[in-house]
């Protein structure tokens, strides 16, 4: 990812968090036939989605921090 700031208050960093566990929720009850590509996919969006919840949570713990 690139390196770019983005300035959100809590309350938009919660939202984004939420919806986060919303969209990983509906990636584990897409019912879909078991393959191994299915399951790699599964993998690989679960992967984006907690790079996205670190990335989120890093930044609350940026904005908390006294500078």
């Amino acid at each position: 990812m690139s390196d770019q700031t983005l300035e959100l208050t809590r309350d938009q960093q919660d939202l984004l968090l939420k919806g986060l566990r919303f969209v990983r929720s509906a990636v584990a009850l897409d019912m879909q036939e078991y393959t191994p590509d299915v399951e790699a996919e599964r993998r690989r969006q679960y992967d984006q989605i907690s790079e996205l919840e670190t990335l989120l949570h890093a930044a609350n713990l940026t904005e908390a921090s006294p500078a």
